[in-house]
């Protein structure tokens, strides 16, 4: 499941997540992690903070990010992610006010 409240979008299994993501991604097309810090970096698990700037093309503004965020794995598949983010900053660079 992936829930971003912040611009009410929710989705639930596989297919749902990687819609939603290949629809954020083609609506924020410079989207790109930068500034990688790695905390723990084992096979089955990641723990890291990074960045992003991206222009989003409809509302003109660019988003300004550092997330920080763990990820388990488990045979070879995403097990957990779990990601801290500035909501205000997300929320304002994808609204049109």
């Amino acid at each position: 499941m992936l829930e971003l409240p912040w611009i009410k979008a929710y989705a639930r299994g596989p297919a749902e997540v990687e819609k939603l993501l290949v629809g954020l991604l083609a609506k924020v097309p410079d989207f790109r992690f930068k500034n990688l810090t790695y905390f723990i970096q084992t096979p089955d698990k990641v723990a890291a903070e990074y960045q992003v700037e991206a222009l989003v093309p409809a509302t003109g503004k660019t988003y300004r990010q550092t997330y920080a965020g763990v990820l388990v794995a488990e045979n070879g598949k995403v097990k957990l992610l779990h990601e801290t983010l500035d909501t205000l900053a997300a929320s304002q660079a994808f609204s049109k006010e």
